[in-house]
C-alpha cells in the first residue's frame, strides 16, 4: 500500500505495476581462491519495487552532484582509474594499499544509508519526498516458490543484488565512506566495493593508517580485506606497478576468455564492433605498446576461435588523427525502435521501419520535429540464447506440472449439465485464444471471428450470447453485430467455436501479455480465419495489464 501512495503524489499509479514476486537464486563465486574448500555464492533477489527505478534517477542525480562539488575519487571505469594513476606524483616514494569491503550489497544497514543521506545533503537538497523513495525502495521480500521470507532480524531493508538502484545506493554509502577516510594522509578512491590507495609513508606509518581504515569501515558495520605496503596491485582488469609507472591487461587466475563467434545469430552491427572493441579496450589499458604486444595473445588466440580475421593493433584513445571531436553536442530526445533480430529474417526491417517514418511524416508534417531519423533510432535486440531457451523450457514444464497436478485434484474441464457443451468437454479451459466459425443457413457462407479470454471460455461464451440477445450490447463486438445483422435479415445461422492456441496473459516479470500477441498474431497473419475482425483492434493496448497496476492494487 505504501508503493500506491508514494506513486499517487507521484501521479504515477496508472503507469507502474506491482511489484512481481520473481523466484529467488544464487550465483557462485568460482572465481573466488580456495573455492573448493570453500565455496561462496551471492543471493539475487529478482523482487524489486517498480519504484526502484525512481530511486535510481534520484540517486543518480544526487551522486553527480556531490561529486561535483567535493573531491571525492569514486571512480566509474577502468580509464578513471589509470587517469588517476598517471597523476600520482612521486610513485617509486609511494606504496598502494588496497582494500575490498565483503559483501558491500547486503551489508548496507538502514543507519548507514541514513547517515550517507546526511552527508549528501550537506552539498544537495535532498526533499523529504526522495528520501521516502530512496528507503521505500529498499523494502523487499524475497520469494522462494512463492513463499515469502525475510531476514532473521525480521526487517524489509536489503539492498539486494539485482535491484534498480542497487548500484546508485553503494555509489552514495562509497561517497560517505570516502569522505571519512579524507582526514587520512593517503590518495585514495573507489570503485563500487573495491578500494585503493597510495601513500608516501614508511612501512610503519602506512600499517598504522591501515589499521585506522579498519576501524573507520567497522564503525560503518562493514568488513573489508585490505591489504598494505604493496608497490604492485590488481585492480579491477588492470596490474598497476608503482616502480615502473606503468600498467598493463589483468586477467583473473583459470579465466576463459570467450567471445561471440562470428557467424552467431546477432545484428551486423554487434558481430563488427566486437574485435574493434577488444582491440580499444586493451590498448586504453596498456601503458606502452610493448605492454600491448605482450598482453594481446591470448585475446588474439580468443578471437581466432571465433571465426574472426582481425589483427589487435595498438591504439590508445586521444591518438587517432582521423578522429575529430564534434564540439556542438546537442541532447536529444531520442525514442528507440528494438526489434529482435534473426539470421532467418530475410526482410531489412530496420529500412523498411525509417522508411516508412520517412514517409509518413515528411518534413511538412506538424509531427516531424519530434519524428524523424533525428530523434527516432533503431537498434536490433538479440533473441534469447540456448541457455535462456533451455531455463525457459524447464521452468515452463515444471510450472506444468504444478498446474496440471492442482487442477486434476481440484478442478474439472466442463461443467455442462444436460447440454451440449460448445468446446466438447473443455469449456473451463483458461488463457485462450478462441475462433468463431458463423454459418449462414441460406448460402452456407462462413465468417470467422478470432478473440481471446484470460479466465474461462465458458465465461466469455455466456458474454457472448448475451450480446446477441440483447439489442444493446449490438456493437459490443464484431461478432455480435454481424449476429444482429443476421437476425434483422431473418437468416438463420449456426456456430462453431473451438480453441486454436493457448497463452498467458500480462505478467508483471516479464511486462509482455502473450495472450494479446498471440491474438493479433492470428488476424495480422492468418486474415481467412478472422473475417470478421476489424484492423484497429491491432492498435489497442492490453486490457489485463489494468489488473496489475497500482492504482487498481486494493
Amino acid at each position: 500500500m505504501k508503493d500506491k501512495k508514494i506513486a499517487t503524489e507521484l501521479d504515477l499509479d496508472n503507469r507502474i505495476d506491482v511489484t512481481a514476486q520473481n523466484q529467488a537464486f544464487i550465483s557462485l563465486k568460482d572465481h573466488k581462491p580456495n573455492f573448493s574448500n570453500k565455496p561462496t555464492c551471492r543471493l539475487i533477489n529478482p523482487t524489486k519495487s517498480e519504484l526502484g527505478k525512481i530511486s535510481k534517477q534520484i540517486l543518480e542525480g544526487i551522486n553527480q552532484k556531490v561529486l561535483s562539488k567535493c573531491p571525492l575519487n569514486q571512480w566509474k571505469n577502468t580509464n578513471e582509474v589509470t587517469e588517476w594513476f598517471n597523476n600520482i606524483d612521486d610513485k617509486n616514494n609511494k606504496s598502494f594499499i588496497c582494500f575490498d569491503i565483503c559483501e558491500f550489497y547486503p551489508s548496507i544497514t538502514k543507519d548507514l544509508l541514513l547517515k550517507a543521506i546526511e552527508f549528501a545533503s550537506t552539498y544537495v537538497s535532498i526533499t523529504q519526498q526522495d528520501k521516502n523513495i530512496i528507503l521505500h525502495a529498499k523494502e523487499s521480500l524475497l520469494y522462494d516458490d512463492k513463499i515469502p521470507w525475510c531476514k532473521r532480524s525480521n526487517t524489509k531493508f536489503d539492498v539486494t543484488m539485482g535491484s534498480f538502484d542497487g548500484a546508485e545506493t553503494c555509489e552514495l554509502v562509497g561517497l560517505y565512506i570516502l569522505s571519512k577516510l579524507q582526514h587520512l594522509d593517503i590518495e585514495v578512491g573507489l570503485y563500487r566495493d573495491d578500494g585503493l590507495a597510495t601513500c608516501s609513508k614508511t612501512s610503519r606509518q602506512v600499517e598504522l593508517i591501515k589499521k585506522e581504515i579498519c576501524k573507520i569501515f567497522a564503525n560503518n558495520g562493514l568488513k573489508i580485506t585490505i591489504e598494505a605496503n604493496k608497490k604492485s596491485v590488481d585492480f579491477l582488469d588492470i596490474t598497476m606497478d608503482l616502480r615502473t609507472s606503468t600498467y598493463k591487461p589483468y586477467m583473473k587466475p583459470n579465466n576463459t576468455i570467450l567471445y561471440v563467434h562470428k557467424e552467431s545469430n546477432h545484428p551486423p552491427s554487434v558481430i563488427r564492433n566486437i574485435p574493434e572493441s577488444i582491440s580499444k579496450r586493451l590498448s586504453n589499458i596498456s601503458s606502452t605498446e610493448d605492454i600491448f604486444n605482450a598482453a594481446t595473445p591470448p585475446y588474439q588466440e580468443a578471437l581466432k576461435k571465433s571465426g574472426y580475421n582481425y589483427e589487435l593493433k595498438y591504439n590508445p584513445a586521444g591518438q587517432n588523427s582521423n578522429q575529430q571531436t564534434n564540439k556542438r553536442r546537442r541532447k536529444r530526445n531520442i525514442t528507440w525502435f528494438n526489434p529482435p533480430y534473426s539470421d532467418t529474417v530475410s526482410t531489412n526491417v530496420g529500412k523498411k521501419f525509417l522508411s516508412l517514418l520517412d514517409k509518413c511524416f515528411p518534413p511538412d508534417h506538424q509531427l516531424n520535429k519530434i519524428l524523424n531519423r533525428n530523434t527516432v533510432k533503431i537498434s536490433y535486440s538479440c533473441m534469447p540464447n540456448m541457455q535462456q531457451l533451455i531455463s525457459g523450457h524447464n521452468k515452463y514444464v515444471l510450472q506444468s506440472a504444478k498446474t496440471s497436478l492442482a487442477s486434476t485434484q481440484n478442478t474439472t474441464n466442463c461443467n455442462c449439465k444436460n447440454k451440449l457443451c460448445p468446446l466438447d468437454g473443455n469449456c473451463l479451459t483458461s488463457g485462450v485464444i478462441y475462433q468463431a466459425t458463423v454459418t449462414r443457413a441460406d448460402n452456407r457462407k462462413e465468417e470467422t471471428y478470432v478473440g481471446l479470454t484470460e479466465g474461462p471460455f465458458k465465461t466469455r461464451f455466456n458474454v457472448h450470447n448475451s450480446t446477441f440477445k440483447n439489442v444493446n450490447q449490438r456493437y459490443a463486438t464484431a461478432l455480435s453485430n454481424y449476429i444482429w445483422n443476421l437476425n434483422d435479415k431473418k437468416v438463420s445461422y449456426s456456430i462453431k467455436w473451438r480453441i486454436i492456441a493457448r497463452s498467458k496473459s500480462y505478467s508483471t516479470s516479464s511486462k509482455k501479455c502473450n495472450l494479446c500477441i498471440t491474438e493479433k498474431y492470428f488476424i495480422i497473419t492468418k486474415p481467412q480465419m478472422s473475417t470478421l475482425n476489424h484492423r484497429n483492434e491491432l492498435a489497442s493496448g492490453c486490457r489485463h495489464r489494468k489488473k496489475h497496476l497500482l492504482c487498481n492494487y486494493k
